[in-house]
């Protein structure tokens, strides 16, 4: 059993309470704050980097810093010192247990997200999208006048692994990490799309990240979509990043065969603040867009809901 997967195990049979992993932050902040010596130095002696960050992962500091630690790079008493940033495991591990903590109990599951894309040259305006989907499918999306809604046509459906899935399917989603990416694997394989077999380990690593933002997935799956992109080699971290809004988290960056997609996430709620991506090839960039996530919650209020427009609403994702 490698460090990554005894992370895996301590933290699938004890995840820390919402408390716990708040206080582990704090400490983490406060630790950061105060001038030290050799504070780590009994890292830099005698363990890999892959136990440094196995053992920060287990400890009270199992929670994410959006400012990562200060190590000693020489000996110990040397006075240099490098900032040592959260590995990708480190983060991702950490924000399943956080994921754990989060309900999802509500009617509605209410996203609202704004988008740009730009294509080669050519810039598309910003656009918003916004959803409450109940549970049976039935979804209502904003009408014109604004602060109403209207009820659209068909039951809604999310966009997951190359597929289009249905509330009830992702309600059966395997809550087993492995289990997770072997389904959404054999999803992407034959898939309503034509993925690319090269591109097949990035469009799985995307897939998991919608999981944990617009697709309604519950606790458990949530948490094994973290742990599942914690043992993928292509998913790195990038440190801290700022969302279109200004909200800061830690950023994860995902790239392969000439995609790249960078993902914000908030260590404090284990949701996903906002995404970039970008597609290219020896240079040239074809397509880019940004994605800001407002809101992405349950909740048990709907707005007044008016009249359909006379034109068609909506089923895909």
């Amino acid at each position: 059993m490698n460090e990554l997967e005894m992370v895996s195990e301590m933290l699938r049979k004890s995840d820390p309470s919402q408390d716990v992993v708040r206080d582990g932050r704090r400490r983490l902040l406060d630790a950061q704050a105060r001038p030290r010596r050799s504070g780590f130095g009994w890292l830099a002696g005698g363990l890999s980097l892959g136990a440094v960050a196995a053992a920060a992962a287990v400890a009270v500091v199992v929670t994410t810093g959006t400012t990562p630690a200060a190590v000693p790079s020489g000996s110990p008493g040397s006075a240099s010192a490098a900032p040592l940033r959260l590995s990708s495991a480190q983060i991702l591990l950490a924000a399943a247990s956080t994921a754990l903590n989060r309900s999802d109990s509500g009617t509605y599951w209410h996203v609202k997200a704004d988008h740009s894309v730009r294509a080669g040259k050519n810039a598309l305006p910003t656009k918003s999208s916004e959803s409450w989907v109940r549970r049976d499918g039935q979804a209502w999306v904003p009408s014109d006048e604004g602060g109403t809604v209207y009820q659209a046509t068909g039951p809604k459906t999310f966009s997951l692994a190359d597929n289009q899935v249905s509330f009830a399917q992702i309600e059966r989603l395997p809550a087993d990490p492995e289990a997770l990416q072997a389904w959404i694997a054999d999803k992407v394989d034959h898939g309503d799309g034509d993925v690319d077999p090269a591109a097949r380990e990035w469009f799985v690593a995307n897939s998991l990240v919608s999981l944990l933002g617009d697709v309604p997935a519950g606790p458990e799956v949530r948490a094994a979509a973290f742990r599942a992109l914690a043992t993928m080699p292509i998913v790195k971290s990038i440190g801290t990043m700022e969302d279109g809004l200004g909200r800061a988290g830690d950023g994860l960056e995902i790239s392969d065969q000439g995609v790249d997609l960078k993902v914000i996430i908030d260590p404090e709620t284990s949701l996903v603040l906002g995404s970039s991506y970008r597609s290219g090839k020896d240079g040239k960039i074809f397509k880019e867009g940004t994605t800001t996530v407002q809101v992405s919650e349950w909740t048990d209020t709907l707005p007044p809901v008016v009249p359909a427009p006379e034109r068609p609403g909506f089923t895909r994702g």
